[in-house]
């Protein structure tokens, strides 16, 4: 039977579909697989297709019995296909129609959001067809599934330090200031047809490529390929400490989250994965660990340091040092009132169900951190920039005008990025608190194309506003024109932090269970500069914090710009260390150098005997949030004696934040990786995963074997 036939009436579709996403919800509330939903669905369609008591009728005559199995196998797949798809107009219109079942965070689970509500141009591979807002409009019930597209061979492009993913016989035509949303295509197209005659081709900049293909080491199948924007990431190399320059190493301190909240979306989506998309310090950063909190003389500094080294797991030759980093812990009752100025993309490329529509669902948990001391603005971006919610204190009645104010955001516009910024932090400085929290916190897919569009533009009017004392926070959203490299800039010049939403569960860890890290900070402009021996390390690198690195003269310099650390926050570097002598080099004045007439001549290298046992030696720099640019910062310091451990006697954090670490190399193909694979991650992960309270540790070991399952050997 034909579907049009089966499915005439609108209302008798609906209901089927609520009934299906009902039976869906409940079972999830209690702990059924999708299984069992599947096993209902061909309940419903056994009855659907003898004319039983489903909502719909059908002729019975009008189904031959030879192919009423056929029928019912062909339904199966369509009404499942059907109900994933349902779905992205249920939730994207959820609090609007009394009838929807009540989808909680609970029960969206993450894959409503990353796999239902993928680009358009994935779901009508499916036999779905959207209307302008992204609903529903038909649903096809014969949809014969397409035959595999011939695998295409995919490569990166570069233009100046944003680099492009394309077919590489087709390389793509680069513009990174043409508008995203304007989806301008590509004037070369793939060799090759689809079975049906149709002329593959690639949309860059907000379109997509389906189909089959092959990046890096990794299958890929029937997803979108996107024109996301990232910085070029240069990795650490080997330095050896020969002379003042060389003998230290500087960085600012990074607690963003954006890399690996994207990267677990791409992964799941099976999405292709940019080397450069992937910031191993964002990695390690994401997760919570269980550092001391500062005591003794530490307690005189807002946050503590511990220093260990244990032997190298991917290099047996080297050794793996840590730098953990504790903030200290503010108690909620204390912490001071906040001025909040929400800055919220409304542009039309705003409009996916993982873009606006997850936005609104998740500000509404951090009106759970906020009281009555506290008062949020709402500033909007489109074709032009407007206040949609002036300061509006979090009282009972304050708290439902601001829901109600969330509710009526709706996306359509081109972006005037620029204009909303300067509205937002003007909002910001009529409301200013002294000695409070004053943040403007930018929601955006990073799609600025009219006013201030560029990076040195944004950044240097983001840096002169956090030197008044308004901090700027990033909420990214979505792919296909995420500007990952602008919304990191901004963030860091912007004294703030840069995280990436793919879900409601992780609008719930950024909105409320890290809130408070992110809107109280302890110490800002944080550095640390570490010194080597050049008796003990031979070698060594950073890993991680390409673009963090600072000049050595930076760290004395009381007007550089560096890294915030919030209440609460952990820090977690690490070094790796080749073990050995250097080789003598110029002699200087630094803690690893005697200077005298005798050195000096042989230019042989003296270490004084009271620190011959130490390794490296380290110093962080720091300014109370209430400092200002031309105050002098707080200097400390810390030294390792020589006493690495085998990894396996690390603790769990060591073993857990390592098997990050590595796993961003792996996947940035490092040349540093050693010994290291997917196999050796899983086996460190696994050794550190106590302590696991959120299930944040099982969810990365999920996503490791999720990765693993789907390699397959590179095709060149």
């Amino acid at each position: 039977m034909k579907g049009e036939n089966m499915m005439n009436d609108d209302k008798e579709k609906m209901d089927l579909m609520d009934s299906l996403l009902r039976e869906h919800a409940r079972m999830k509330r209690e702990g059924e697989n999708d299984e069992a939903l599947l096993q209902h669905v061909e309940g419903e369609l056994d009855k659907l297709c003898h004319g039983g008591a489903s909502g719909i009728s059908v002729s019975e005559s009008s189904i031959e019995p030879k192919n009423k199995r056929f029928q019912k196998n062909k339904l199966l797949w369509i009404a499942a296909s059907a109900v994933i798809g349902y779905g992205v107009y249920h939730v994207s219109t959820l609090g609007k129609r009394s009838k929807l079942v009540a989808l909680d965070s609970s029960v969206v689970h993450e894959q409503v959001v990353e796999e239902a509500q993928l680009e358009k141009s994935v779901s009508q591979d499916r036999g779905l067809v959207f209307d302008d807002e992204n609903r529903v409009a038909s649903m096809p019930m014969a949809v014969a599934p397409k035959k595999p597209v011939p695998p295409v061979a995919m490569r990166e492009y570069q233009k100046g330090d944003v680099t492009y993913y394309g077919p590489s016989s087709s390389p793509p035509t680069l513009s990174p200031r043409v508008a995203p949303q304007t989806k301008r295509k590509v004037a070369n197209r793939f060799a090759g047809t689809r079975p049906n005659g149709e002329v593959m081709e690639m949309q860059w900049m907000g379109g997509s490529l389906k189909g089959e293909q092959k990046l890096g080491e990794y299958m890929l199948s029937d997803k979108s390929v996107t024109g996301d924007q990232y910085g070029r990431l240069v990795e650490n190399q080997m330095i050896a400490p020969l002379d003042k320059k060389s003998k230290r190493s500087t960085f600012a301190v990074d607690v963003d989250t954006a890399s690996y909240a994207n990267l677990r979306q791409r992964i799941r989506a099976g999405l292709p994965i940019p080397k450069d998309s992937v910031r191993i310090e964002e990695l390690v950063n994401y997760f919570d660990y269980h550092y001391p909190q500062p005591s003794g003389d530490e307690g005189a500094h807002p946050f503590a340091v511990k220093l260990d080294a244990v032997v190298c797991p991917w290099n047996a030759d080297h050794q793996l040092v840590r730098i953990a980093i504790q903030g200290k812990d503010v108690v909620r009752s204390k912490r001071p009132a906040a001025n909040l100025v929400f800055l919220i993309d409304v542009s039309g490329s705003m409009r996916s169900a993982n873009k606006l529509p997850l936005l609104k669902q998740s500000l509404q948990y951090l009106l759970e951190e906020l009281n009555e001391r506290d008062s949020v603005s709402i500033v909007v971006y489109a074709g032009a920039s407007g206040l949609a919610l002036p300061a509006t204190k979090v009282t009972a009645e304050g708290r439902q005008e601001i829901l109600t104010s969330f509710a009526k955001l709706s996306a359509g516009g081109s972006t005037a990025g620029g204009q909303g910024i300067k509205l937002a932090y003007q909002v910001a400085n009529d409301h200013f608190i002294k000695g409070g929290v004053n943040r403007v916190i930018l929601a955006t897919d990073g799609d600025f194309n009219v006013g201030v569009h560029d990076d040195t533009a944004l950044t240097k009017l983001v840096k002169a506003k956090a030197k008044d004392g308004v901090y700027l926070s990033v909420l990214g959203f979505g792919r296909g024109n995420l500007n990952d490299k602008m919304l990191e800039a901004i963030s860091n010049n912007g004294n703030g932090n840069y995280s990436y939403i793919d879900s409601l569960k992780e609008g719930r860890k950024v909105l409320l269970e890290d809130m408070m890290g992110t809107m109280v900070t302890i110490a800002k402009d944080v550095k640390v500069q570490v010194e080597m021996n050049p008796l003990k390390v031979k070698k060594y690198r950073l890993i991680g914090y390409s673009n963090r690195v600072l000049p050595n003269r930076a760290f004395l310099d009381k007007r550089a710009d560096a890294g915030e650390i919030g209440a609460g926050h952990t820090v977690t570097a690490f070094y790796e260390i080749v073990r050995g002598e250097a080789r003598p080099g110029p002699v200087d004045s630094l803690r690893y150098a005697k200077q005298d007439a005798e050195a000096v001549e042989k230019k042989k290298i003296v270490v004084p005997e009271q620190y011959r046992d130490e390794i490296l030696f380290v110093k962080l720099a720091y300014k109370l949030p209430q400092q200002k640019v031309n105050d002098e910062s707080t200097y400390f310091s810390v030294a390792l004696k020589d006493q690495a451990k085998p990894w396996e006697e690390a603790d769990a954090d060591f073993k857990f934040a390592s098997a990050v670490a590595l796993f961003g190399m792996v996947i940035r193909e490092s040349d540093f990786r050693g010994d290291g694979d997917l196999d050796l991650v899983l086996k460190l992960a696994m050794a550190g995963k106590s302590k696991d309270g959120k299930g944040m540790r099982a969810e990365f070991i999920e996503l490791v074997e999720k990765l693993k399952e789907r390699r397959s050997p590179m095709r060149r």
